[in-house]
């Protein structure tokens, strides 16, 4: 893809398997969308464009959410309005997960306490982990819900990226890619490693 044209993302697809989504995911307000495959497809320009992705797949995810990031600044998991939907859906099922693999857990223990109560709350559901040194240059971003939604950036310093909705095959390749990241790391923040 042109690096000149804006709207383009660069991605590698991964192989395509999945389970089928019985319904098709209400859109993202506020969210110019194309069909693309199964699901829709918007590419992120901004930075905006990438918080409105995160409450999105928030708002849609009923199972399991499971984010790959640097550090998890750019979430906006220390407002109160995404404390209110993770709380939401977590005690919507005993059996609902909130997966997070970072870098660097810092943001998390010293400038994250909604997440923290979270995770004090919902400590069988919430799983905080930190990458093995081997693979902390990783640069992307990832993000996916119940194994048809995913957000994902290239470059976590980079604003653009794309968002998909409700398209199970595409999203299955980066749900391998985000277990294949979850092996290569360890526990680091619980209840007890914050003082809770």
């Amino acid at each position: 893809m042109s690096a000149d044209n804006d709207n383009s993302v660069e991605y590698e697809k991964l192989p395509v398997t999945g389970r089928p989504v019985p319904d098709p995911p209400p859109a993202v307000p506020g969210a110019p969308a194309e069909a693309s495959g199964t699901g829709i497809r918007r590419l992120l320009a901004a930075r905006a464009d990438f918080r409105n992705g995160v409450d999105g797949i928030l708002n849609m995810v009923k199972r399991e959410l499971r984010i790959f990031d640097r550090d998890l600044a750019d979430y906006g998991f220390n407002t109160p309005a995404t404390e209110e939907l993770l709380r939401k859906f977590l005690l919507a099922s005993r059996t609902n997960r909130l997966l997070i693999v970072v870098h660097d857990t810092t943001y998390i223990t010293q400038s994250c306490p909604r997440l923290v109560r979270l995770l004090q709350d919902f400590s069988h559901a919430v799983l905080i982990n930190q990458t093995d040194e081997a693979i902390r240059n990783l640069d992307d971003v990832l993000m996916v819900g119940d194994d048809e939604h995913y957000l994902r950036r290239p470059r976590y310093d980079q604003p653009k990226g794309v968002l998909v909705l409700g398209d199970p095959g595409e999203a299955r390749g980066w749900l391998n890619r985000f277990e294949e990241i979850w092996a290569r790391s360890a526990q680091a923040v619980s209840a007890t490693t914050v003082g809770l």
